[in-house]
């Protein structure tokens, strides 16, 4: 007996002492039963998704204008965004007013107007009461060599980037001061700029001592083209810069003067910095007029001006002999069109005579000049000799300019006869004007190549201006003529009004070229044009769309119905044949850069905005964009990507000009894979508010941030939810993606006399309604599926959330210190909202919303949410997961009392498991084969009874066969002692299944004798062997037996030295039972 209470004891002492053990380590460290729960915590690889307030940014009153995003990804663990407020940066490049920026939330929105200083902060053309961006101040030069026989600068001012058509600001415009530096020397005049082209023409004479002798005279050279001469020596160069001014009283500029030091008249204290427009070249005036040498062959060549002529004007055209020509004679034939007259021919040299003879016909007239060197008469044969002079007379006419042709012809009197594909052909230029220069102006300097894009052509006009020798500068747009450099880059228009882009073009360049022509006069506009990088960036918010866990959706009839055979049983089919589970989507954004190639011809790449920022042409793009194959996915609202059916696809942008021309592309799959709900993010949203600043290190982009705002401040005042759904694959998604007639959204209140939830016909969601101050966790929302997809026997909630809501009357708008809390209530979210379970078969890391929080707070992880059921489900609903179990809130004593109640589950799973080693480690000690051991060991089997005498041994043999079921086998317990106890001997072993009531054996010594295979003996088999008493009335134990060593073991340990004291151990214990 003494063994039985120490062997049977023993595993239920063990199995106490890890229970206590386990219950103290569960008490003192709480974070070992929030593994229980099986809350995913995000590995040090996975970062968890971007959120931020889903308010929607638009941008008015603007011509040309992008949202931006930086290059520049975020540190690794930084916050990478707050679920109440967004930031944009966005950029400006054409407008005519000022731009506003509207943001938008459910019913809220708010608008604010970018101020002037904000969107120009430094501009040299500050005009009061008018908007200036983009405005440039472009300077010509309309002669860069300038003579002393006419000593006149003239540089053409304007501004760029100024809408043509805005007559109402030419009255505001400033002047333009033109400064001109030789060494230390310095003159200025002043223009005003006038007109619808905003223009104006500076001109300064140059003084005569700034053509000094230091300069070489000019050379000549030999040419047969028209090109000027090739001037010799060192020139001296004339720096030119310009300054913007104010008029001054009387509304004008002022007139030319020298600088003799201080602030002259209509100068203003505050100059500002001189700009540089470039340098000039000064020449000293020669003898002789510029003129150019035309040679007719290898012995003689004609000088005439290089110079336009005029109408009326005589043309003075010498014939010279080149040195050391051994020609005495020849016949010259000048055939003149109609328009030119030669008036005479003279000789210049004592050396030749020269006779004439005119004949005039109706298209032209021929004169025949007879030249023979006279004899006798020597001269100096190493230099060229003027031989004769020739002057023709231009007629009047009434076009602006007009080309006048004479052909000349040498004859050597029957000696090697000139033909006619050798005959000299003199161009002369005749003007009405003296025109010096024609000037293309276009109204902007750049373009922005957005056609690529669009497929819609972006033009800047053009006009050209003549400038006069006397100052006048002329529209001359209709009469001129014009070509492309390179139609790749810039196109221009057949009436040259305007240059363009279609589309159709391949690069960019920081000096695109358009030629202009009148008359004889030609030049180039310069442009820059900036072209999209391609390919495009494609961005999905998730490239991998799975199936939602519990979110059924009705089967509409362009959805496919492919999904709903995915499910996991036949019955649900049944029951929802008209719905299917709903799958993820994506956000879609268009990125790219506009570049250019640089000037140099290096073909380097020159980023607008440089390369830390990418521009957003979503906007652009979102009608270009397609799904290649649209049975896996299709798009809503052109920018929301919803998946149909399993596969793969590729998002494209197409070329809105080229068939099958492809912009840019990314991949996208459609996965066999179910994601859960872990997370039903809510905020109030009480209003919003935006502000506007500068985005820091660039002055060219701004930053709009919207702040969403949670306090109600007066009664009956409506605030709106921002609801993101956080998924166990780490991703999150606004609910605003999702189609509405996809679920329901319930919310209730659980304090009606601080707030009230209503559903409005106008609103998506519920709205919240202020009945009187109050703070916390006072709504709840439920996401259920729609009512067409619910199922009698299941849960319909999707996921729920607690929503913080904060009311305090007095209030206009949030203060710093309510935003900062706000701010650490947002961070803190874990505590405030509540996510149902995940389910373990689910790939991907679940997002954590607690590592939002800042290193500097710590993290409680007795505030993780947890999971609550607010009814059993049934044997049906637990076969099925694909619905998300309801959550309820739960308080921090419910938290921790069933922490608790997991770990003495825990403790309880280890008992068991003891228990069963302890069976398996003891299974081998079993009772004695029947007419062994049983018969020497007779004095083993002691009765506790009334001291009845012991019968035969062979009536003590016990009759227990093993049976296979009984789990505790033949446990032996027994001490040494005499034959002849002083209780009475029980001769009988009860050996059924089931005892007899009456506490008989049941069994004979006939019994005793049947083989154990037998029938009988395989009925007889049972779990426990106890001695029967003789007589009902007397009690009994059951004791099993045991092997003698186990005995010896114990008695010695029990200190019993004699049978007496056995024998009165033992019965004290019988008294005692």
């Amino acid at each position: 007996m003494g063994h039985f209470v120490v062997q049977g004891d023993l595993p239920w002492i063990l199995c106490s002492l890890r229970l206590v053990i386990m219950i103290i380590a569960g008490k003192v460290s709480p974070t070992s039963s929030d593994a229980l729960f099986s809350v995913p915590v995000p590995s040090a690889t996975s970062s968890p998704p971007e959120v931020y307030l889903p308010a929607t940014f638009k941008l008015s009153n603007t011509q040309l204008a992008f949202f931006l995003q930086e290059n520049r990804a975020p540190s690794y663990g930084s916050q990478r965004g707050h679920p109440l407020q967004r930031s944009e940066s966005f950029v400006v490049f054409q407008t005519k007013e000022l731009p506003a920026v509207n943001i938008s939330l459910g019913p809220f929105t708010q608008d604010q107007t970018l101020s002037k200083d904000l969107l120009q902060p430094s501009s040299p053309l500050d005009i009061p009461g008018r908007l200036t961006v983009n405005w440039k101040v472009r300077a010509f030069i309309v002669q860069s060599r300038v003579y002393a026989s006419n000593p006149l600068v003239q540089v053409l001012f304007y501004i760029a980037g100024r809408d043509w058509d805005d007559f109402k600001i030419q009255d505001k415009l400033p002047c333009v001061r033109l400064h001109a530096f030789r060494d230390v020397r310095e003159i200025k005049t002043s223009c005003r700029l006038q007109g619808n082209l905003a223009q104006c023409l500076a001109q300064l004479d140059l003084p005569s001592t700034w053509f000094n002798v230091n300069v070489a005279p000019l050379g000549r050279r030999k040419s047969s083209g028209t090109d000027g001469l090739e001037l010799t020596g060192e020139t001296l160069q004339v720096e030119l810069y310009y300054t913007l001014h104010d008029p001054d009283s009387n509304d004008e500029c002022g007139e030319s003067y020298p600088r003799r030091g201080g602030p002259s008249r209509g100068e203003s204290l505050s100059q500002q910095p001189l700009l540089r427009i470039g340098s000039i070249s000064l020449y000293q005036p020669s003898q002789e007029q510029l003129v150019v040498d035309k040679q007719l062959d290898k012995n003689l060549f004609l000088r005439l001006p290089e110079r336009p002529l005029k109408p009326g004007e005589t043309l003075n055209i010498y014939l010279l002999l080149v040195p050391n020509s051994t020609v005495e004679q020849f016949t010259l034939k000048v055939k003149a069109k109609k328009g030119v007259n030669l008036l005479s021919t003279k000789s210049r040299s004592n050396q030749w005579r020269v006779e004439w003879d005119m004949q005039s016909g109706a298209k032209h007239s021929i004169a025949t000049v007879e030249a023979s060197k006279i004899k006798g008469v020597s001269g100096d044969m190493a230099g060229s000799i003027e031989i004769m002079q020739l002057d023709f007379e231009m007629e009047n006419f009434t076009s602006q300019s007009v080309t006048r042709r004479i052909n000349w012809n040498i004859d050597y009197r029957g000696q090697n006869p000139t033909s006619d594909a050798e005959k000299v052909v003199t161009e002369l230029t005749v003007v009405q004007k003296d025109i010096q220069a024609i000037i293309p102006l276009s109204m902007d300097t750049e373009i922005i190549n957005t056609a690529v894009l669009t497929g819609r052509t972006v033009a800047i006009p053009v006009k050209v201006v003549s400038i006069e020798l006397n100052g006048a500068v002329t529209d001359v747009s209709s009469s001129v003529q014009c070509k492309s450099f390179n139609e790749d880059i810039v196109k221009v228009s057949m009436n040259c009004d305007y240059v363009f882009v279609n589309g159709k073009e391949t690069r960019g360049s920081m000096n695109a070229r358009v030629i202009f022509s009148y008359e004889h006069l030609s030049a180039p506009l310069e442009l820059t044009v900036w072209v999209p990088k391609l390919p495009l960036k494609v961005e999905l918010s998730d490239n991998r769309l799975s199936f939602i866990k519990g979110w059924r959706v009705p089967i509409l009839p362009d959805r496919r119905t492919a999904r709903d055979s995915d499910d996991d049983d036949d019955d649900d089919r049944k029951v929802s044949r008209g719905c299917t589970l709903q799958y993820q989507r994506a956000q879609i954004k268009v990125l790219t850069q506009f570049h250019t190639t640089s000037s140099e011809g290096t073909n380097q790449m020159i980023t607008m905005l440089g390369p830390d920022w990418q521009v957003d042409v979503t906007e652009l793009v979102q009608d270009s964009l397609k799904v290649v194959d649209g049975r896996v996915a299709e798009l809503a609202d052109r920018t929301v990507l919803v998946a149909n059916e399993l596969g793969s696809s590729t998002l494209k942008v197409e070329s809105p000009l080229a068939v099958e021309a492809v912009l840019g592309e990314t991949q996208f799959s459609v996965v066999d894979e179910k994601v859960s709900i872990v997370e039903l993010r809510v905020h109030a949203i009480s209003g919003l508010a935006l502000n506007l600043q500068p985005s820091p290190g660039n002055s060219h982009t701004m930053v709009a941030k919207a702040t969403g705002l949670q306090t109600l401040s007066t009664l009956k005042q409506e605030a709106s939810f921002s609801i993101w759904v956080y998924y166990s694959d780490n991703t999150a998604a606004p609910l605003s993606m999702y189609d509405p007639k996809d679920y329901n959204l319930n919310g209730t209140s659980a304090d009606d006399k601080v707030v009230t939830v209503a559903q409005q016909p106008q609103q998506r969601w519920p709205v919240i309604i202020a009945e009187g101050e109050g703070t916390g966790d006072i709504v709840h929302v439920e996401m259920t599926i729609s009512e067409t997809c619910q199922k009698t026997k299941r849960k319909s909630v999707i996921a729920s959330s607690s929503v913080f809501v904060k009311v305090r009357f007095g209030t206009d708008e949030d203060s710093e210190e309510d935003m900062e809390m706000e701010t650490e209530i947002d961070t803190r979210m874990p505590a405030n909202t509540r996510r149902p379970a995940i389910d373990s078969n689910v790939g991907g890391a679940g997002y954590e919303p607690s590592n939002e929080q800042p290193a500097s707070v710590p993290i409680d992880y007795t505030n993780f949410p947890t999971i609550s059921n607010p009814e059993e489900p049934t044997e049906e609903d637990e076969e099925d997961d694909e619905f998300v179990h309801s959550p309820r809130s739960m308080t921090d004593l419910e938290i921790g009392m069933y922490a608790l109640l997991g770990v003495f589950c825990l403790a309880i799973l280890v008992f068991l498991i003891n228990c069963i080693v302890f069976v398996l480690k003891y299974r081998h000690k079993r009772i004695p084969p029947e007419g062994q051991a049983n018969m020497d060991h007779s004095h083993h089997w002691v009765f506790l009874g009334n001291g009845e005498p012991l019968r035969t041994q062979s009536d003590l043999s016990p009759q227990t066969v093993e049976s296979p079921s009984n789990t505790l086998e033949g446990v032996q317990t027994c001490c040494h002692g005499d034959h002849h106890s002083s209780g009475s001997s029980q001769t009988s072993v009860q050996s059924q299944v089931h005892g007899r009531g009456d506490g008989s054996s049941g069994g004979s010594t006939k019994d005793h004798g049947e083989d154990a295979s037998s029938p009988t003996s395989k009925r007889k088999r049972v779990k426990f062997t106890t001695f029967t008493l003789p007589t009902e009335d007397l009690p009994y134990n059951s004791i099993p037996i045991a092997n003698e060593e186990d005995i010896q073991w114990v008695c010695q340990d029990m200190g019993f030295q004699d049978q007496e004291e056995l024998h009165d151990y033992m019965r004290r214990i019988k008294e005692i039972a």
